[in-house]
């Protein structure tokens, strides 16, 4: 399997492309003026105080304030107004919500979690041999913070993981430096597309190409400073005209990325719906009807469909409770296949993923847990006439709606002119069954199915 990561840069948007097999496995956009705050460090201040402490409202320099909430109302810490406070973004700001934050911050890197405001030593529960967990509680016996080693530090030399966590100490060292320094703001970003290189950048990479001066230059420091250099050989400068993106196929599979149908090599596809409350995933036959008998068959497409599902979520950046309706299968060890299969996969996720398991229904649910922004935020906006339903009014429904405002608008005195703005189809029927001398049509394929506009002169 041939890895590859691309960086494209604009003066809009910097985008950082995960290909393996040439197909796009995971996307990262990072945009000058719409920069995600989620795992951010900030130095905030204190300025209002709610439900006895319970909810503390924070600036921490972002157009809407900031805040802390205390659920556990035995253990508030106390504040006072304008006090000053670390603190670190558990959330994007939403509607006319600000972001929350936790006094409880963390410093990720590749194996470890650097928590500076604990002393507990946590181990991955992934890792499963005695041994390998008994050495690595031994390399970190003696240090100041608390730690979670990641599944990806098993195996790792100690020489290796000690020179993370100095690196991780020293950010934390580098934040208190900072805090002192200025007033409210930044202390430290979680959100740099670079950081995102340090995780993904490794041996398995066959090459790194970058269409960017100043990012090949910076990826260079990076690399040295975070003990790859020996990574620095497959940077790639990228010198051809066409767009890097283009170039590499990479537009059209995020096209395809945003689509709610998505085809396996098979013929068989999946549908994904989003709604408020969940994201579900539906596995179905398509034209993929082979010379296989029909469970056996049902066993092929759901297994191919594990993967591609496990991708899609992962490529789309989706978060929530997501349910996934695999096509029924009669035999119980199929089943607990297809269940293995897709566990595999999804265990490839960098996101946290939890209770992957079949519902009294034979669906499978799973959470994951959200990070950042879903790829449609960057490429997809809500429709503003149907409000996301998918559908619009119907023709006929739209002149019976017109129908009842004319007839109680013809009748009054008052109005001495009614002017209708539609599409020309809807002017042409309505015309049919209302003529009056007061009624000024006027065709607008603005409004195509979504309805009209009336307005009224007295």
């Amino acid at each position: 399997m041939k890895k590859y990561l691309i960086i494209s840069k604009s003066v809009y948007e910097t985008k950082l492309a995960l290909l393996e097999d040439n197909k796009l496995d995971e996307i990262y956009i990072e945009r000058n003026n719409q920069k995600e705050i989620t795992g951010n460090i900030y130095k905030g201040k204190v300025v209002d105080i709610l439900n006895n402490g319970e909810i503390i409202f924070v600036d921490i320099g972002l157009e809407k304030n900031a805040f802390l909430s205390f659920e556990n109302k035995k253990n508030i810490p106390k504040f006072s107004i304008n006090d000053k406070l670390v603190v670190q973004a558990k959330t994007e700001p939403r509607d006319e919500k600000g972001a929350k934050l936790t006094l409880d911050y963390s410093i990720s890197g590749e194996n470890l979690v650097l928590l500076p405001k604990s002393k507990n030593l946590s181990i991955s529960k992934k890792i499963k041999d005695v041994e390998e967990v008994n050495r690595l509680k031994n390399i970190f016996l003696n240090v100041n913070n608390g730690l979670i080693l990641r599944t990806d530090s098993e195996e790792k030399s100690e020489e290796s993981l000690l020179e993370e966590y100095r690196r991780l100490e020293n950010i934390v060292n580098q934040i208190n430096r900072d805090f002192e320094k200025i007033n409210i703001g930044l202390l430290y970003d979680n959100n740099s597309i670079l950081k995102n290189v340090v995780v993904l950048f490794d041996d398995t990479i066959e090459e790194f190409i970058i269409d960017d001066k100043n990012i090949f230059e910076k990826i260079k420091i990076l690399l040295e400073e975070t003990g790859k250099k020996d990574l620095i050989k497959k940077l790639r400068k990228y010198f051809k005209d066409k767009d890097i993106f283009e170039y590499y196929n990479i537009n059209s599979q995020i096209e395809r990325a945003l689509n709610r149908k998505v085809y396996l090599d098979s013929g068989a596809y999946i549908i994904i719906e989003k709604t408020e409350a969940l994201i579900s995933i539906d596995v179905n036959t398509g034209q993929n009807t082979g010379n296989k008998t029909s469970q056996e068959l049902i066993l092929q497409t759901n297994l191919e469909a594990t993967k591609e599902i496990a991708r899609q979520i992962k490529l789309r950046n989706l978060a929530g409770i997501i349910i996934v309706d695999f096509i029924d299968m009669k035999k119980f060890s199929d089943r607990k296949r297809v269940l293995e299969e897709f566990k595999k996969y999804l265990s490839e996720d960098k996101a946290e993923i939890n209770s992957v398991e079949y519902t009294n229904l034979g669906l499978i649910q799973f959470t994951r847990k959200r990070q950042g922004k879903e790829l449609a935020f960057y490429y997809k906006e809500k429709c503003q006439y149907c409000e996301g339903t998918g559908y619009f009014l119907s023709k006929e429904r739209i002149i019976l709606n017109l129908l009842e405002d004319l007839n109680s608008q013809i009748k009054s005195q008052d109005i001495k002119k009614i002017e209708i703005r539609a599409k020309k189809g809807i002017i042409k029927e309505l015309s049919k069954y209302i003529d009056n001398n007061k009624i000024e049509y006027i065709e607008d394929n603005n409004f195509y199915n979504i309805g009209y506009k009336m307005e009224l002169y007295s």
